[in-house]
């Protein structure tokens, strides 16, 4: 299994140096557990994943996102069918997206 710490902390944005401190270790002990040179223990996946608001599955299954389709299909059962739909695009573009699916009445926004 290769849990891919470097490519999570470069995606936020974040030195090597601001890591070890938001986990309370020294630059060079992040730098050997960055490159599996430390035993990567489920202690300090856990601070890692705590630093940057991550779950450890999350950390551990990056870049995929975990579900639970247990937790899923109970919620689809309460409600119904429904589509959960998440668009990343530009701020001017948001807006004409969401004009356009606020005039659709069968649609809920949460």
């Amino acid at each position: 299994m290769e849990i891919k710490i470097k490519q999570i902390r470069e995606n936020a944005g974040l030195s090597q140096e601001k890591m070890a401190e938001k986990m309370n270790i020294t630059q060079s002990s992040y730098a050997r557990f960055e490159l599996s040179k430390s035993k990567s223990d489920l202690n300090r996946i856990e601070s890692f994943a705590n630093a940057l608001g991550m779950s450890v599955i999350d950390v551990i299954t990056y870049p995929e996102k975990y579900i639970n389709t247990k937790d899923v299909n109970e919620e689809l059962n309460k409600k119904g069918p429904e589509i959960i739909v998440q668009i990343k695009v530009k701020e001017n573009t948001k807006k004409e997206i969401l004009n356009l699916l606020s005039k659709n009445k069968d649609l809920d926004f949460i």
